[in-house]
């Protein structure tokens, strides 16, 4: 599948690397009436440049003054290759330096090195300055790569240039084209008769005319009416190709470069980030915990607290795992590069790379449970990472696709690192779901099960434990279908049963304090003798010259109801299961005599008028003994005599 490269061209500011570009592909990047007139680049300017193997490259010219930092960070944040451009009479200057630094922190894959205006200078002056750009190449990922002198005058050089180019394009690994689709905006424009229309590098993964997507941290949804690529049309792309994307129904306004254009549900928007970091040797001080920074994602750039875990300060040329705890959201995934630089001058202090997006703040309480994971994400070590992200999680269950998802390393291997340990008994499998951990598993089990029993023995009265009571009295934020989970495993294997929506102890007995039980008896003596009449709480209680409390009668009528001993009408009365049984034969009396009941027949069946005969017919409609029709009420076959509360 076709992909895209981006070729960096990198240097310090006058020594010619617009004018390389021009060389190349015939193409003055530098657009603005201001760089014209000043004589150098203040955006970054991209030129297309076709290598004699068909293959075509984005030039990236990128500026090269202290300045305009901001925008070379940018313009370089998504290039695979990288031309290093030195002036022969200058030599090696701050921004060579620096933009080496950017280029190793973004992770350039290779390059040349360009040594410019070679007719200014003698034999002598040109092999001093190959000797010196040599020794701070060494040790970077241009150390060995070719050195080709150029003079813009004669065009020598050229050739050159383009032959060793096309020689790093062959060596540069396929890009992923199978994942989700990103691309930074660096560009926003209105076209008259299109519309707005953003432009950048794609990161990864492809895009085609039609597409939903997405842009972050904005969550702006849109579709991608047109594209071109190197004023092209074009219906598809794929990662490292550069492309103008118009945009269905998004104003201009809406919209900046740092913004993230991608996949719908990729990515949301953090304030938080945990990454690895190092900082450069030629750093001036030592970065201190908790110093405020500008932080470099792809286009984007928000200042940043960095707060180190493992150290009180980071000197020159260390590395540290650090959260960044960002003044505004950003849009990243894991491995995505980043770059640091002072919050008050435009100096690179280092770079790394982002290793997760985090959901909490860093606590040095938490330390030994954060680090061994952190530690296995930087070194790529997915058996290291399963077992220490396993350990850490209580809360919640997860699958190979999401754990890959929030680290960037390969499915597969969380999928081999997963089904190895559920065969082997370590983890649990929730079907369609994902894995845990069968000892948290078990764990959780056992204290449900004590849970409700203390819940019962607390308040013997009580009918049953609701899912919510359940769930806040584990003190952990258990995710849903995992307590589901777990309470299903618990019903079937005879632990628990399911009661009215709630769950009890498949194995309780009911055991009433002897004041309780007492009282109970008593209840369900005055219902036998209150015969077909229903009774209220207040009745019971009034009668019995209200020597028990009160509250304690309504409790326990309650209570014999929901161990359905008792009948509870809808206005709270309550009748007793002979009562009922003795209502119903009444009632099928009634109907083959008559055909069917009205309200008016309250009197002849029950003894006493609408004030109670309408609860108890409902108490019928609802049962399904009867049905209502219009004025009548007509039994319902077959008739099975059982008492439903």
């Amino acid at each position: 599948m076709k992909t895209g490269i981006t070729v960096g061209i990198a240097g310090h500011v006058d020594h010619g690397k617009t004018t390389l570009v021009k060389s190349l592909s015939g193409i003055d990047t530098d657009r603005m009436k201001v760089e014209k007139e000043r004589g150098l680049s203040i955006e970054s300017g991209v030129a297309p440049l076709i290598l004699p193997a068909g293959h075509t490259v984005a030039l990236m010219d990128v500026p090269g003054h202290t300045d305009y930092l901001k925008n070379t960070i940018r313009g370089l944040s998504g290039v695979d290759l990288a031309i290093l451009v030195v002036a022969a009479d200058d030599g090696i200057m701050p921004q060579s330096r620096e933009h080496l630094d950017i280029l190793k922190f973004i992770g350039a894959k290779g390059g040349i090195c360009v040594l410019s205006k070679a007719d200014l200078v003698d034999e002598e002056t040109l092999e001093v300055a190959e000797m010196e750009l040599q020794e701070i190449l060494s040790g970077s990922f241009l150390e060995g790569k070719p050195v080709v002198r150029f003079s813009a005058g004669s065009g020598t050089g050229i050739d050159a240039i383009i032959r060793c180019l096309e020689q790093e394009v062959g060596r540069l690994p396929i890009k992923a084209c199978a994942a989700p689709f990103r691309l930074w905006i660096d560009r926003v424009k209105t076209i008259t008769g299109l519309g707005t229309v953003v432009s950048g590098t794609v990161r990864s993964g492809s895009a085609s005319l039609n597409d939903t997507v997405v842009v972050l941290p904005q969550q702006i949804t849109s579709r991608i009416r047109s594209m071109e690529s190197h004023n092209r049309k074009t219906d598809h792309v794929n990662a490292g190709q550069r492309v103008g994307i118009n945009l269905h129904n998004v104003h201009t306004s809406a919209l900046s470069r740092g913004m993230l254009l991608a996949d719908p549900g990729i990515a949301g928007s953090s304030y938080l980030l945990n990454a690895e970091m190092g900082l450069l040797e030629r750093s001036a001080t030592p970065l201190k915990n908790r110093q405020r920074v500008k932080l470099y994602v792809g286009t984007a750039v928000v200042s940043a607290m960095v707060v180190l875990m493992d150290k009180d300060k980071l000197m020159p040329g260390g590395r540290s795992l650090v959260q960044f705890r960002l003044q505004n959201p950003m849009s990243v995934l894991p491995m995505d590069p980043f770059i640091i630089t002072s919050l008050n001058l435009p100096t690179v202090m280092g770079g790394g790379t982002v290793l997760e997006v985090p959901s909490e703040k860093f606590r040095k309480a938490k330390i030994h449970q954060i680090l061994p994971y952190l530690d296995a994400l930087r070194s790529g070590d997915i058996s290291g990472f399963v077992d220490s992200y396993f350990n850490s999680t209580l809360e919640k269950y997860t699958d190979a696709r999401t754990l890959s998802r929030s680290t960037g390393l390969p499915v597969a291997g969380f999928e081999a690192q997963i089904s190895t340990r559920v065969n082997a008994g370590e983890f649990v499998y929730l079907k369609r779901h994902g894995a845990y951990r069968k000892d948290k598993f078990e764990q959780i089990k056992t204290k449900i099960l004590a849970i409700i029993e203390m819940a019962f023995k607390r308040n013997p009265l009580k009918k049953n434990i609701n899912r919510i009571e359940l769930m806040n009295m584990l003190e952990i934020s258990l995710d849903d279908i995992l307590f589901t989970q777990i309470v299903e495993t618990l019903c079937s294997g005879g632990k628990l049963k399911k009661c009215d929506g709630g769950y009890q102890l498949k194995c309780s007995r009911e055991h009433l304090p002897a004041d309780h039980e007492k009282l109970a008896e008593a209840l369900l003596s005055y219902s036998r003798k209150s015969g077909m009449t229903p009774f209220s709480t207040d009745t019971f209680w009034k009668e019995h010259e209200k020597i028990h409390e009160k509250e304690a009668v309504k409790k326990l009528l309650n209570y014999l109801y929901n161990r359905k001993k008792l009948v509870r009408l809808n206005d709270h009365r309550f009748l007793s299961l002979e009562a009922i049984d003795e209502i119903k034969a009444r009632v099928t009396r009634f109907v083959e005599q008559h055909g069917c009941i009205r309200m008016t027949d309250c009197k002849a069946i029950l003894g006493y008028g609408r004030w109670g005969g309408v609860h108890v017919f409902d108490y019928l409609d609802n049962t399904g003994f009867t049905s209502r029709v219009g004025d009548k009420r007509l039994l319902r076959q077959p008739v099975d005599g059982s008492h439903s509360n």
